[in-house]
């Protein structure tokens, strides 16, 4: 028997996002690759079919994992601005978030398709954390 740890392999894109499969073409297959590629390029291309393809649906629906975030403020945010944004729409904790429709999102004040694309690829790293942790 070996003591070696077991090596857990690492997610693709379209199992830790299933829904990701049903949004894209045929033929754009990136998504089968391996979370930890290019993970800059995929949480922007998936904040961007939230956004312009899925508006009537919850954060939550997309990225449950954002319902376990105690306090929106205890993530990583590149600008500030994106937590004013949230805390401006009433979205204070993860639960919050979740049942917020993308498209409710796009209507607040000084809000449009590139904030809430920014605000959504902060979830989407909470995403692949969570997944890692599992």
């Amino acid at each position: 028997m070996s003591d070696a740890p077991a090596v857990t392999p690492t997610p693709t894109w379209g199992e830790v996002f299933p829904w990701f499969r049903e949004v894209m073409a045929e033929d754009d297959a990136w998504y089968v690759g391996q979370v930890d590629s290019k993970t800059d390029i995929g949480v922007a291309r998936l904040a961007d079919a939230a956004v312009s393809r899925l508006k009537s649906l919850p954060v939550g629906r997309l990225y449950p994992a954002v319902r376990r975030v105690e306090r929106l403020d205890d993530l990583t945010w590149p600008k500030h601005r994106l937590l004013n944004a949230l805390h401006r729409g009433g979205c204070f904790t993860g639960d919050d978030l979740s049942y917020m429709v993308i498209a409710e999102m796009l209507s607040w004040e000084s809000v449009g398709p590139v904030i809430v694309k920014q605000i959504l690829e902060v979830i989407a790293l909470e995403e692949i954390r969570a997944s890692s942790a599992r």
